[in-house]
């Protein structure tokens, strides 16, 4: 098929439902094909084995993606040097810097808090006078309080992230300027803090990556902020949505799956993976786009160096090659290797809290409001952005 043949992607520039469908037919059908983004051609993979195949081969390249001439999704982009947009052994540097705060063990420690929380946030919400969204009130609160806490983030600047959350993470419908002016503006941010810290340091995540700039040189000036901005937003907006999306679906598709929580409060953890698997936070169906450092086999096709290639974990947590009855939703999945957060050297640093956090949220929701209930027929999911959400969540019980 001649260049100009090619299928432009997002095929959709709305809501992502008709990007699903087609998705799903070429991974039954060329689950490494070709498409255009942005005018380019690159490589779009979604069967399960290819995706993970690159998710773990550091030939793929975060980093080189984040060249201007690389083709993006739309307005979104990272700035060069964001863990996120980094490559071994830089990357490796960086997360060594925060993994001892990431182990199993300390972050296993935070559940008693993140119970704290949760259990305020649902005393509030019990005061209140139904219909409330419970986005505001509950699933964006939780996940935001606790990163901040981790950071060392004060209370008063909390409200203000959500704006340049929205902005930073927009793939159409805002000028690229303002997406732009978003970055800048949460990082001047984050350089203010860091100098506040430096006068008064604490016992948090950013006065020890303050240390390891200033005492140990382990961090440039930039590389600090730059981490500082990763974590914050790493850290609420994923969960807030994950726990949002989750309570939607339970509510409005699987109502029985609600109940089977509401008697069985032990399956939360099983339910938490089934639902990561199923209810994807990809809005266009796929991740960060990659650029390959070499020619690679993959799947029977010949990725060639300097190739950009596109994966879709959402296609890929939906392969019957790797899971029994995809399209079902199924808790009792065993074994459930989603990939979820990734794999390789970017799996999500913050993947034990993420589940901690949504194992708690959503098992004192079906406990203290077991007659929860959608109020509007339709759900306002969000357009235009990287990550899968809704406006507002409203419920009554």
């Amino acid at each position: 098929m001649r260049e100009t043949e090619l299928p432009e992607f997002p095929f959709t520039a709305a809501d992502g439902s008709s990007d699903r469908a087609r998705i799903a037919r070429l991974r039954d059908e060329q689950p490494i094909s070709r498409v255009l983004l942005s005018g380019k051609p690159v490589w779009l993979v979604t069967r399960y084995a290819e995706v993970n195949a690159v998710l773990v081969d550091t030939r793929f390249s975060l980093a080189r993606a984040a060249h201007p001439d690389v083709p993006k999704l739309g307005t979104f982009e990272l700035p060069p040097g964001l863990i996120l947009a980094t490559d071994p052994p830089e990357h490796t540097r960086l997360r060594k810097l925060v993994a001892k705060v990431f182990t199993a063990r300390r972050i296993e420690q935070l559940r008693p808090r993140v119970q704290e929380v949760t259990d305020r946030l649902l005393d509030e919400l019990a005061g209140m006078t139904p219909p409330v969204d419970l986005i505001e009130h509950f699933t964006a609160a939780l996940p935001i309080e606790i990163i901040c806490e981790m950071l060392g983030v004060p209370d008063a600047d909390r409200p203000s992230f959500q704006d340049w959350t929205e902005r930073i993470l927009t793939v159409s419908g805002l000028p690229v300027e303002e997406v732009r002016a978003g970055w800048t503006e949460l990082s001047d941010y984050i350089a203010e803090l860091v100098d506040d810290k430096r006068r008064s340091p604490t016992e948090d995540l950013l006065s020890l990556l303050i240390t390891a700039r200033d005492e140990d040189d382990r961090l440039s000036e930039e590389e600090l902020v730059l981490f500082g901005l990763a974590l914050l937003n790493a850290g609420h907006e994923t969960t807030k949505n994950q726990l949002a999306n989750s309570v939607a679906l339970l509510l409005d598709e699987h109502p029985d799956q609600w109940r089977r929580l509401v008697e069985h409060p032990g399956l939360i953890g099983p339910v938490v993976d089934e639902l990561l698997r199923y209810s994807s936070l990809e809005a266009f169906q796929v991740g960060l786009p990659r650029v390959a450092t070499a020619t690679v086999e993959l799947g029977g096709v010949t990725i060639a160096e300097g190739d950009t290639v596109l994966i879709s974990l959402s296609s890929a947590n939906r392969d019957a090659a790797a899971f029994d009855s995809p399209d079902e939703f199924d808790p009792a999945r065993q074994p459930n290797r989603h990939l979820a957060f990734g794999n390789g050297v970017h799996r999500c640093l913050g993947a034990q809290l993420a589940k901690i956090e949504l194992e708690t949220g959503l098992g004192e929701l079906t406990r203290r409001f077991p007659q929860l209930r959608l109020t509007d027929a339709e759900l306002p999911w969000k357009t235009g952005g990287f990550v899968r959400g809704l406006h507002e969540l409203r419920v009554e019980w």
